[in-house]
């Protein structure tokens, strides 16, 4: 038997479900960190000489939910946004530079929709546009090009070895996936659970779960892409209470005994 008193580690097994149907929305394979804290009004009744307090009573609970996430799981990002994540062809933009041809033209890697093309001769420094080039007549003007599917045809002012710019948009193909923020979608209920680890001082080593029964995710989204920093990414919420059989549950811990987590491969 694990004792009582312990040390908390790891959170895995993090799993967020629908909180009617029980779907799976999304899962993670460790937490970098779980919080479940709450507070409750106070209520002071004073009296007497001196206004001593003479009875205290608590009322108006609130439960919160906080978690960070080390692994961004894109249909995490969907419960956030309240807009489940599509598998589908998707509108996504492309950037390119390319060097003319002794034709003239450039081959870009995917084909533009329509009227988001834009084309950039560039400076000798490779990065800085010199002139954009408009479509139209290149055979007769200098700053215009011709698009036929994928092939760009310039002037042959704009000659072989030149760099240039080109930014559209086109389709990607069935497999993408797209998390979608609107002005009119907003999180859903869901519940939480999760595994850890309690180590205590006689060296066992026993897990220790929790369920959230009903919570709503936090409508704020922060997302930072960082150089030389991996993207981490918030999953906090507001519990809600939920009637497990007589009473109105926020939250359970379960601490389960040792042999649990020898049978599922624990030391």
């Amino acid at each position: 038997m694990a004792d009582n008193a312990c040390a908390i580690v790891d959170v895995v097994e993090f799993e967020v479900q629908d909180y009617v149907t029980r779907d799976l929305l999304f899962s993670v394979d460790y937490a970098t960190s779980v919080g479940l804290n709450t507070d409750a009004d106070k209520l002071d009744i004073r009296g007497g000489p001196g206004m001593p307090i003479r009875i205290t009573a608590h009322h108006t609970r609130n439960a919160n939910f906080t978690s960070e996430l080390p692994l961004v799981d894109i249909n995490a990002l969907g419960v956030k946004l309240g807009k489940k994540v599509v598998t589908a062809a998707a509108t996504a933009p492309k950037s390119e530079k390319l060097i003319v041809d002794e034709n003239n033209t450039v081959t870009l890697k995917e084909k533009p929709l329509s009227k988001t093309l834009k084309v950039y001769v560039l400076e000798a420094n490779g990065r800085d546009p010199k002139n954009e080039l408009k479509v139209g007549a290149p055979a007769t003007k200098e700053d215009e090009y011709l698009i036929t599917d994928k092939v760009i045809t310039v002037n042959t002012a704009v000659t072989e070895g030149t760099l240039i710019k080109v930014l559209y948009d086109y389709t990607t193909s069935a497999g993408a996936q797209l998390a979608r923020l609107t002005a009119n979608d907003f999180p859903k209920y869901c519940r939480i659970t999760g595994t850890g680890y309690r180590l205590d001082e006689s060296g066992n080593n026993a897990p220790v779960s929790f369920i959230v029964y009903r919570c709503s995710p936090d409508a704020d989204f922060e997302i930072i892409f960082k150089g030389g920093e991996a993207t981490n990414i918030t999953f906090n919420g507001t519990m809600s209470p939920a009637l497990v059989g007589t009473d109105n549950t926020y939250f359970d811990i379960i601490y389960l005994p040792v042999e649990t987590a020898e049978e599922s491969g624990g030391s």
